[in-house]
């Protein structure tokens, strides 16, 4: 296969990229929240201001999923029982399904998905000093992938070669697009969580997932972990395209921390919350 142009991180985002900023409702929201003199009030009113997120947000609090146990019907309630943190990722989760909710149903099962998976580890396994909460890990996964909605979008025609190169050179997906453009969207994605200004651990655990030299070292668990949940995922029967080649190195494995019992246990939670994965993806489309 011919190879077109390539591209360093940088020049794709001079030359070719324009990375969308947050959306400035959720950037209002993420605001409000970081400010300690703000009421649960003014943050509901945030969210309410925008049917999108607020409809979005009242769905994922009423899903199987968070398991409450009783019916959500106002954003204020919600914010109430669940508290500033887990509104903002609730809100940060909200948003990102409004920018994926049109991809192929394979990707969106597979980013869902991976968010479950990720929740599945955080429970089970040594990542506290990383990642805060449940909720919060679930973000991580939603997130990892955003970088091909990206590409998809920006350079379509070096896009669809993608999988024609994985098929003929048998070869992970992000090296494919290594190949074809330069980069791949795991270094994107992780641009993309820089700018809208989330966490470093975020933007490490996204930029790193395939590739650790791409994040910080003393944060390469996190980033390890988000690839074992992508691998679990794809050998679960999700994965974000057909017929994956995809391996965890050797590297990735020794970083998580994670012994074989709580393998074992991470494992077992992630199958028991999949039937919850039908219903995200609805939330989401």
């Amino acid at each position: 296969m011919a190879l077109g142009k390539t591209y360093d991180i940088d020049a794709l985002l001079e030359e070719v990229v324009t990375l969308p900023s947050m959306p400035n409702s959720l950037a209002h929201i993420t605001e409000l929240i970081s400010n300690p003199a703000c009421s649960l009030a003014e943050v509901a009113k945030a969210i309410s201001g925008d049917p999108a997120i607020a409809i979005k947000t009242l769905r994922l609090v009423n899903s199987a999923y968070y398991g409450l146990g009783q019916e959500v019907t106002t954003v204020e309630h919600a914010v109430v029982l669940l508290g500033l943190k887990v509104i903002k990722n609730l809100a940060l989760t909200a948003t990102v399904f409004d920018q994926i909710r049109g991809a192929a149903d394979l990707f969106l099962r597979h980013c869902v998905g991976c968010g479950v998976a990720m929740r599945a580890l955080v429970e089970t396994g040594p990542l506290s000093k990383f990642v805060a909460s449940a909720d919060e890990a679930f973000v991580y996964g939603l997130l990892h992938d955003i970088g091909k909605v990206i590409l998809l979008e920006y350079l379509p025609d070096e896009y669809v070669k993608i999988p024609i190169l994985v098929r003929e050179r048998n070869i992970p997906w992000y090296q494919a697009e290594r190949e074809l453009i330069g980069t791949d969207h795991a270094e994107l994605g992780g641009r993309l969580a820089m700018k809208w200004k989330l966490s470093k651990f975020v933007v490490n655990a996204i930029a790193g997932h395939h590739d650790l030299n791409l994040c910080e070292p003393d944060l390469r668990p996190v980033a390890s972990t988000l690839c074992l949940a992508d691998y679990l995922c794809a050998m679960s029967g999700m994965p974000s395209y057909e017929n994956p080649s995809f391996a965890i190195p050797e590297t990735a494995w020794s970083s998580t921390g994670f012994d074989q019992v709580t393998l074992i246990k991470m494992i077992n939670r992630f199958f028991e919350t999949i039937p919850d994965i039908n219903e995200l993806v609805k939330v989401a489309a």
